[in-house]
């Protein structure tokens, strides 16, 4: 990412949406902002997922000014103003009481300075606000840290995390997304307070975690580890980033299609993560980690299915799309394909044997499905039903099912109703 920003050039093009509620909050005598996140996004040329703006009124004045307004976090002096179907954050400038636990502070104080509000924000990168009357308002070095890629905390590091523990995973996960360095004092302070990590509850560990596996640099996962950062919270993946397969573990993340969406990414990311461990391993983490059931029947499922070896013969592979289903199939194929490409790019050393035998089972199982051929229960040309016709009951109907469909994967063109009848066992 080539950055060279200049406070004084840049002109950030507001949505009409917020450029009218930061007008509105002007017209009645108080002064408003774009903040934090989305002015960073405008900066580096991404598009924002949210808009939030920060401001001089008090949430009561706020409701006033806006028809239609939404008591998000009244307490601590957010407000969401509904323009149409959007809402956008309104919060009073504040600041911050005494952080005990290491995640909410004690009390909030309102203010009506703006500089106040910006000291309390986690990163410089994050700290900056805009508004077309003022211009870029940068107090702490937001702009020289984008021009050098740097994470760095606003003002005295192991403040800012002593405040919110989960700071210093969001300090790993913004390096991740954007490809940034961590400022060497910011980096101490994680490793110095690293073990306060236990503090923060794991559904916000997740979040954090999921976002870094999915960023395009998610060989930063390795300092939750060098920090100790999960030594003692999640130990199964401190393991998994030390042991000797870490560096083929990472590098497979980058190759997986560009075709799967957010959740299937993710969960092929947080498989290969444990690609060295097993199922076992990875179930456990992942219940810790609160994720759903999905994501850990599917990660613990393609784990168990990467250690069977499938055989280029459509007999094979029938019976293993019988046993795994078909998107579990492919998918167990791009698993495999993107270690072997990781360890070819660590050695040095291709193995197109092995990477065109990935590409032959995907062939022959396509021709497979588009054929129509056999490989599962519902898909024979007989039923539970005409069993039950043909005099068979219980626990033998499911059984000639399964022996009859033995034969299909063996040889398909029997999946033909009156041949399977023929073919039954008769004592």
């Amino acid at each position: 990412m080539d950055t060279n920003f200049n406070k004084e050039a840049f002109s950030l093009e507001l949505p009409e949406d917020v450029k009218f509620i930061i007008s509105k909050i002007e017209e009645n005598g108080h002064s408003a902002y774009a903040v934090g996140g989305c002015v960073r996004d405008t900066l580096l040329d991404k598009e924002p997922q949210d808009w939030d703006i920060t401001t001089s009124a008090l949430p009561t004045q706020v409701k006033s000014f806006f028809r239609r307004t939404i008591d998000t976090g009244i307490e601590h002096g957010t407000v969401t103003v509904m323009i149409d179907k959007n809402g956008y954050e309104v919060t009073t400038y504040r600041i911050d009481g005494e952080y005990k636990d290491g995640r909410h502070p004690e009390s909030v104080e309102f203010s009506v300075l703006l500089t106040d509000d910006l000291s309390r924000r986690d990163f410089t990168i994050n700290a900056m606000a805009y508004n077309d009357s003022e211009g870029l308002v940068d107090e702490y070095g937001g702009i020289a840290d984008l021009n050098n890629k740097l994470i760095r905390c606003v003002g005295v590091a192991h403040d800012r995390f002593t405040e919110d523990a989960l700071r210093m995973m969001r300090a790993i996960r913004f390096s991740a997304q954007l490809g940034f360095d961590i400022e060497n004092e910011t980096m101490a302070a994680i490793y110095d307070l690293a073990p306060t990590i236990k503090k923060i509850s794991m559904e916000r560990v997740h979040v954090e975690l999921g976002k870094t596996l999915l960023s395009d640099n998610p060989e930063k996962c390795l300092l939750y580890s060098k920090t100790g950062l999960f030594k003692e919270i999640l130990p199964y993946i401190d393991e998994a980033l030390t042991n000797k397969h870490t560096r083929r573990t990472l590098a497979a993340m980058k190759y997986f299609p560009k075709e799967y969406d957010k959740d299937l990414l993710l969960r092929m990311r947080y498989a290969i993560l444990f690609s060295s461990l097993g199922s076992e391993a990875a179930t456990k983490t992942l219940k810790t980690l609160k994720m759903d059931n999905i994501t850990i029947k599917l990660v613990g499922t393609l784990l168990d299915a990467s250690e069977q070896d499938i055989q280029e013969t459509e007999p094979s592979i029938r019976e293993s799309l019988r046993h795994l289903g078909r998107d579990l199939f492919f998918l167990t194929l791009d698993f495999k394909k993107a270690l072997s490409l990781a360890a070819s790019e660590l050695t040095g050393i291709s193995n197109p044997v092995k990477i065109s035998h990935y590409e032959n089972l995907k062939k022959i199982a396509t021709n497979i499905i588009n054929r129509g051929d056999c490989f599962s229960i519902k898909e024979l040309d007989i039923s539970g039903n005409d069993l039950l016709e043909f005099g068979l009951s219980g626990k033998d109907i499911g059984k000639t099912l399964e022996y009859l469909l033995d034969l299909c994967i063996e040889n398909p063109r029997l999946n033909e109703k009156s041949t399977l009848l023929s073919m039954i066992p008769r004592d």
